[in-house]
């Protein structure tokens, strides 16, 4: 960029300059009403770790990634179940909404069902015995969460609230995790066997679950998981069947700007991610994984990721690897039964400073900055920073997404425009366009979209306006659609299906259609202005509109599948 600075003339030199300046007041959203942020309440509780910037162990990083988004306002509130304070609790960082310390979940005025929109918990601790008096006068157990904590946790997820645990390998982060509703059958919380040699999530063994991976220093040793090197990961690809082609999509948490995320950090001895060996428990509140709402499958938690371990990776003095995989992050999409999203992944070490920029006192240069140290390694970070943004946002309750939704499309309306780029004029309604031109002005919108969000995200969008009706006619255009292994797409074809089938009508163009209609409904009540509509009524205003999108494109379906018959009847 300096030597592209260097041959401007002064004029197109400040011409740049009132662009970036005019560009960073859109970033602020100062004046341009449609793209301020929707704001999403975050609380980030940890437990033995902290959010120092100067501590390897510290989450400032992941929190900093939050607070820099610019497309959601995640409003982060810290907590600590000890006592903490100063750098401990991020001081410097003038943006924290709130500090709190010592934190309990059933002390009303820290938390309530109500309270926060996203939960992340951060444990290290298999038992704690400092944790004080509960608001009832007993004292707090010394191996897991109070059951009035747990109590009100279960409350904030039954309401859709968004919940995100980890720990570490062996027993780390027991104490928060083992019992929380449905994250604890997500994920294993102690260890599989007492024998190194054998157990899964051991610090020293075997079996261990070391991602590690050789930087540029000899051999296998313990701080690799510090340098510019990630492991690579392998994310489960949901395939979907659209007319005559096969698509391919990640989880939408491991789905980025510049693609697939296949990295994260890595570390010698990681947890394990898995799904529940009895999904059919119950909660005091009811199933612990209700069934669908829409009458759908039932969803419930899936492994999204594999990480791999190499042979023989020695981490130092640690016993040579034996080679293997296992689950990374376990997702469940609760928004379906009519209840929050919960995640879970095998270790804290994705999310702390030592494992993304180093170790400052190190004398090796790549690893006294880890991914900052080269421009492959900020790369790689890039990546991990989406993955945590995928995590805040995927996890927001239901209307939070909605208002994301609604301010994306006012966007891509009144900023890119995409009207312009098929009709002459915007003050059109949709009875007086066809599917055809629906369907430019929807192709022309996900290109837009594709600026600010990933292909999943908009997929998922759009689906989201016309999924009740569409999912039972043709279930195969939600790639995340959960479903028994038996029907999962094997090859292009669900199993059942005879493997000649080809799939004629391509029902992606649905969605495109139901796009294009939405924005052209969208246009017409909000005209360049969208004033005082509230998410709710922007909400209705979208649906509305590609619902009759959806009816002209299944009109138009109807009659191109009745020619088609006609001329298969005369052959």
């Amino acid at each position: 960029m300096d030597d592209v600075l260097r041959v401007l003339t002064p004029e197109n030199r400040e011409l740049l300059r009132l662009r970036d300046e005019g560009l960073r007041r859109v970033d602020r959203f100062d004046y341009v009403p449609w793209r301020r942020p929707c704001v999403v309440r975050v609380l980030v509780v940890a437990d033995g770790l902290d959010f120092d910037p100067g501590n390897g162990s510290g989450l400032s990083t992941f929190v900093s990634v939050l607070l820099d988004s610019l497309t959601v306002r995640f409003e982060v509130t810290l907590a600590h179940l000890q006592s903490a304070a100063g750098a401990q609790m991020y001081d410097s960082e003038t943006r924290i909404a709130r500090r709190i310390s010592p934190f309990a979940f059933d002390k009303a005025d820290q938390f309530a069902p109500d309270m926060y929109d996203v939960v992340f918990l951060f444990g290290i601790a298999e038992r704690l015995f400092s944790r004080g008096t509960a608001p009832n006068g007993s004292s707090y157990p010394t191996d897991r969460l109070a059951d009035t904590e747990l109590a009100v946790i279960e409350e904030f997820e039954n309401g859709g609230g968004g919940l995100f645990a980890t720990g570490d390998h062996g027993a780390l982060g027991k104490y928060m995790g083992a019992a929380l509703p449905r994250a604890r059958d997500m994920r294993l919380w102690s260890s599989t066997s007492g024998d190194r040699a054998t157990d899964e999530v051991s610090m020293r063994g075997a079996r261990r679950n070391d991602t590690n991976r050789n930087g540029a220093s000899p051999g296998s040793q313990f701080d690799d998981q510090s340098d510019d090197l990630p492991q690579t990961i392998e994310p489960r690809m949901y395939s979907v069947s659209s007319g005559l082609f096969r698509y391919r999509f990640p989880h939408p948490l491991l789905c980025g700007p510049r693609g697939v995320i296949t990295v994260m950090p890595d570390h010698p001895h990681e947890g394990e991610c898995k799904v529940p060996a009895n999904p059919d428990l119950n909660l005091a509140s009811g199933p612990e994984f209700p069934p669908a709402v829409d009458g759908g499958s039932r969803p419930l938690p899936e492994v999204i990721s594999s990480n791999r371990v190499l042979a023989g990776t020695t981490s130092g003095d640690k016993d040579p690897t034996v080679p293997h995989t296992f689950g990374g992050i376990s997702a469940y999409d609760g928004h379906r039964a009519g209840i929050g999203r919960v995640v879970t992944d095998a270790t804290w070490h994705h999310f702390v400073n030592v494992n993304l920029t180093g170790i400052p006192t190190h004398l090796d240069p790549v690893k006294s900055r880890g991914f900052l140290a080269s421009a492959a390694g900020q790369e790689h970070l890039a990546d991990i920073k989406a993955y945590y943004r995928n995590l805040a946002t995927w996890l927001s309750r239901p209307a939070n997404l909605r208002c994301m939704r609604s301010k994306l499309l006012l966007n891509t309306l009144l900023s890119d425009r995409v009207l312009e780029a098929v009709l002459t004029t915007r003050h059109v309604g949709i009875e007086k366009l066809g599917p055809q031109v629906l369907w430019l002005i929807g192709k022309h919108a996900q290109d837009a979209m594709g600026q600010y969000v990933s292909r999943c995200q908009t997929r998922r969008l759009v689906i989201d306006l016309v999924r009740v009706r569409l999912i039972r006619i043709f279930p195969e255009i939600d790639p995340w659609e959960f479903r028994p292994e038996s029907q999962r797409l094997k090859g292009a074809q669900f199993a059942e299906e005879p493997a000649e089938t080809i799939r004629w009508a391509d029902a992606d163009h649905l969605l495109t259609v139901a796009l294009g209609a939405a924005l052209v409904r969208l246009s017409e009540k909000v005209g360049d202005d969208p004033g005082e509509l509230n998410e709710k009524e922007l909400d209705e205003i979208l649906e509305s509109g590609a619902n009759e999108g959806l009816d002209a494109a299944l009109g138009d379906l109807r009659e191109v599948l009745a020619d088609l018959a006609q001329r298969v009847e005369q052959l």
